[in-house]
């Protein structure tokens, strides 16, 4: 597995990968390319962004996406796994790599939003020391608890 600096000609794959991602995840029709492209393009619009890419065999199989949040600290918009690759490492493998670039572009840490019954995912970021903050809240469009987590330098 191979995990490489994405720029903007990835956009397009990052949101193929999050369209069929969500699609499994959450038991519904694959959005479209052009449903799913303005989240990412938004999570990347302001520098210093952030996305990584992950390839398995030459194959992207996942992205990691986000940007500023604060002075110091970057926000994770996304953390998308194609569902043929699930099991296989990939959110790990791109989690583990995250802090680096995240002391090459200046953030001193990273926070992101997980759905509390996406327990695949709470298992991951808890294993690999991200920590809670607050209290679960609902998602401002569909009322599922999401619950913040934070992870800060030294990495």
């Amino acid at each position: 597995m191979e995990i490489i600096r994405g720029g903007p000609e990835d956009v397009d794959t990052a949101a193929l990968i999050w369209a069929h991602a969500v699609s499994r995840r959450d038991g519904y029709e694959v959005p479209t390319l052009a449903e799913a492209r303005p989240g990412v393009e938004s999570a990347l619009a302001n520098e210093p962004s952030l996305l990584l890419i992950a390839r398995d065999g030459g194959e992207a199989v996942g992205f990691l996406a986000g940007g500023p949040q604060g002075t110091d600290t970057a926000f994770v918009n996304y953390v998308g796994v194609h569902p043929d690759a699930w099991g296989r490492g990939v959110g790990e493998a791109m989690l583990r790599a995250l802090p680096g670039v995240l002391a090459e572009l200046g953030y001193a840490r990273a926070e992101l939003l997980v759905f509390v019954d996406n327990t695949r995912g709470v298992r991951l970021y808890e294993r690999l020391g991200w920590i809670k903050v607050g209290a679960p809240v609902p998602h401002p469009r569909n009322g599922r608890l999401e619950q913040r987590y934070s992870f800060a330098s030294p990495f």
